[in-house]
């Protein structure tokens, strides 16, 4: 139980991780700092979306967006990181 509780864990900590890259990398090609045409940034970005899009969504019908800054995805981190919280104290046994 103990294994699974760690790579439920590691696998928000990944999530998470994606997160942050999508959020930046989506505000560097908005900015366009970096080219959305390049090819391998068109394909990490279309990744990121497709792993993102479909939680954020579903958030977006709850909480719509702050005169245009889109909050979901610090509903998402906030979320994941009381799910890890809750784990690790399960885990511990506090």
């Amino acid at each position: 139980m103990n294994a699974f509780l760690i790579l439920i864990n590691e696998i928000m900590t990944l999530y998470l991780y994606t997160l942050f890259i999508y959020v930046i990398m989506g505000l560097l090609i908005q900015f366009q700092m970096i080219n959305s045409y390049n090819k391998i940034i068109n394909t990490i970005f279309r990744a990121l979306i497709s792993l993102h899009e479909p939680l954020l969504g579903k958030i977006r019908q709850f909480i719509p967006s702050l005169s245009g800054i889109d909050l979901s995805p610090v509903i998402v981190i906030l979320l994941l990181s009381f799910f890890k919280n809750l784990i690790q104290d399960y885990r511990l046994g506090l």
